[in-house]
């Protein structure tokens, strides 16, 4: 259940679809201060970048908004991966949510690497463990051969998204 980057907090970058390699070098140029071992990745969806950082997630915010990525759409912070090659995977992904989260909503990032029916078992099943009132959100992320999930406020995720828009109106 480690992710990607092992150690390292790891992020998938949701950016503009055909703007992967203009993302990297944005994303890169914008974090190498703060983090000089910085890596950003490639997965095979278009849009969809992995971010290896030592940055917590309010560093990594405040970072990227010094210096905002013009193809930046979402940062979602990764708390673990289940394999995605597992026929238990729904069973492993339940686990850590049960174990650790407390969110009110689910939102999935695309099916990815999910088949149509373990994509409904899990959401089924992830909205059975949700807590009513809750500001978070959890967020299942299935990547090349891993599902992540991670979990941001609502609160959180939307200043970003604001903050990104004042500083970039042309992308409205």
């Amino acid at each position: 259940m480690r992710t990607p980057c092992g150690d390292r907090n790891t992020y998938v970058l949701t950016v503009r679809y055909g703007k992967e390699k203009l993302a990297e070098l944005e994303v890169g140029d914008a974090l190498f201060p703060a983090d000089p071992g910085v890596k950003v990745e490639r997965t095979v969806f278009g849009g969809v970048l992995v971010l290896c950082t030592t940055l917590q997630f309010d560093e990594l915010l405040n970072a990227l908004l010094a210096f905002p990525p013009t193809t930046l759409e979402r940062v979602v912070p990764i708390m673990a991966c289940c394999e995605a090659g597992r026929d238990d995977v729904v069973k492993c992904v339940v686990d850590v949510v049960r174990k650790k989260l407390r969110y009110g909503k689910v939102r999935f990032g695309r099916r990815g690497c999910l088949s149509k029916d373990q994509l409904k078992l899990l959401e089924r099943k992830l909205r059975e463990f949700s807590t009513p009132h809750s500001d978070n959100t959890l967020l299942v992320e299935p990547l090349d051969n891993v599902v992540c999930i991670g979990i941001v406020k609502d609160a959180m995720d939307k200043l970003f998204k604001e903050k990104v828009m004042k500083i970039q109106p042309y992308r409205r």
